[in-house]
């Protein structure tokens, strides 16, 4: 019996992760806010160069030069659902 609920286990997580949704990866290089992969983003600069690559779940990664202010971020809105 345990064999069988551990095989069935292994099944439904195989399935989960070829069902799960993959979010491509996008690339920021002006203001702009929004919503990826069901993470809200806020990219901003006022001057110089920046770049924003948002990818899966709450990560990205950034580059810049030149730059006065930027601003950077991904996550979860507090509060929401």
């Amino acid at each position: 019996m345990k064999q069988k609920v551990t095989v069935i286990l292994a099944l439904i997580m195989c399935i989960t992760i070829l069902i799960a949704p993959n979010v491509q990866a996008r690339t920021l290089t002006s203001n702009e806010t929004g919503n990826h992969g069901g993470y809200d983003y806020e990219y901003w600069k006022d001057s110089g160069n920046g770049t924003m690559v948002l990818k899966d779940g709450g990560t990205f990664s950034c580059q810049w030069s030149n730059i006065n202010n930027i601003l950077f971020r991904k996550g979860r809105k507090y509060d929401e659902t």
